[in-house]
């Protein structure tokens, strides 16, 4: 046990905080920012060797107010060739590596940072879901290779693993089939009112050229978002339909423009949405459309529902644990079925204001402030 006032040392890898529109990162940052407010956590960061050939990079993580150091070396190095095997002897552990022999957890938000060498201390590290096992062939082989070794070693190294959800939880324990003790759920969160409050939306308008009025599909674009659906679901809309209603489209693939130009669809497209502009783009959409095939969670869901857009979304992994009773969930392979949801919610108003209710009542299960005072209780734990 600490003694009175005693603080315990987490060292949080911040590897993934600044990646843009990706949610492994927008769960890392939200939760650090968080987890520093804590008194009795006593808290530095470690960031990846090569920020320190960035003669600005002290201002990429200066929301964080504790201290951020650089690795020593690439750990990559350590092991090939005769100066990374010279190397390897004089750096026997991860804590010589990142500079830091006081502390007593080591934090990772994603799997993939989790280091190759001892760790002198106790291992938390966030597993947000098992996709790259789920659904192969969404990956590159090279991908998969690095991802297996890095999965088998983070499943060795931690004494305690954090998913996303319960669906992720139960779908890690029967892949690993490792002890239900040592993994826990720590929900995403999500800033309501950030994305409820009024807000001057045409400047955000005229910012990314939006419709007056879109049907809008936002994340990433990769094979298990399964937006070629969104967009031949998007093609069977009456005409009139699609002539009110354009389709917004975030960050697009070529896969998605290409299935677009073949059903003669014009979508929208944006890129690169800022996380202050983001509630307006969900605000001003008619209805949000998501039809991933695998999610851990599926941020974008409790996003639009907070942000009181009515959402259509896919029924299978987490998302029905997600979406509760505050979406239509459909078959994310049913085009048909889409089309009628998503007219439902543009054309039946009391329809539409239910769901636009439930939402609004279903987001309060998800706070980031819960969500790092979780994880603050699993750390002190330990």
């Amino acid at each position: 046990m600490l003694a009175v006032n005693e603080k315990t040392g987490v060292n949080v890898n911040l590897y993934s905080v600044n990646c843009k529109n990706d949610g492994t990162s927008v769960y890392a940052n939200e939760l650090t920012l968080r987890l520093m407010g804590f008194d009795d956590l006593k808290i530095q960061g470690t960031v990846p060797w090569r920020e320190v050939l960035n003669p600005f990079y002290k201002s990429k993580y200066k929301r964080f107010h504790f201290p951020v150091r650089t690795a020593c070396i690439p750990e990559r190095a350590l092991g090939t060739g005769v100066i990374g095997k010279i190397l390897g002897k004089v750096i026997p552990s991860y804590n010589f590596l990142v500079r830091d022999t006081k502390s007593e957890v080591f934090l990772f938000f994603s799997s993939a940072q989790a280091p190759l060498l001892p760790v002198r201390g106790k291992v938390v590290a966030c597993i947000h879901d098992i996709t790259p096992f789920r659904v192969p062939w969404t990956f590159a082989t090279g991908f998969l290779d690095a991802h297996n070794g890095a999965f088998a070693n983070i499943l060795n190294k931690a004494k305690k693993i954090i998913t996303v959800s319960e669906f992720s939880k139960r779908d890690i324990i029967d892949y690993t089939h490792i002890d239900e003790s040592r993994i826990d759920v720590v929900y995403c969160g999500v800033n309501a009112e950030a994305f409820r409050q009024p807000l001057d939306r045409e400047p955000i308008r005229a910012k990314y050229n939006l419709p007056e009025k879109y049907i809008l599909y936002f994340g990433t674009c990769g094979p298990r978002k399964n937006v070629e659906t969104v967009v031949r679901a998007y093609a069977r809309l009456p005409e009139t339909t699609r002539h009110e209603y354009a389709l917004v489209i975030t960050n697009p693939t070529e896969a998605v423009k290409t299935c677009a130009v073949e059903n003669n669809v014009m979508p929208h497209y944006i890129e690169n949405v800022s996380a202050e502009d983001k509630p307006a783009v969900y605000q001003m959409a008619s209805v949000m459309v998501w039809l991933s095939i695998y999610e851990g969670f599926g941020l974008p869901i409790v996003e639009a529902q907070a942000a009181g857009t009515p959402v259509v979304c896919s029924n299978v992994t987490s998302l029905p644990e997600v979406a509760g009773d505050a979406a239509v969930l459909v078959d994310p392979m049913d085009t048909k079925g889409t089309a009628a949801a998503i007219e439902r919610c543009l054309n039946d108003e009391p329809f539409r204001q239910d769901l636009i209710a439930k939402g609004h009542e279903n987001v309060k299960r998800f706070s980031w402030d819960n969500a790092a005072k979780r994880l603050h209780d699993i750390i002190l734990s330990l």
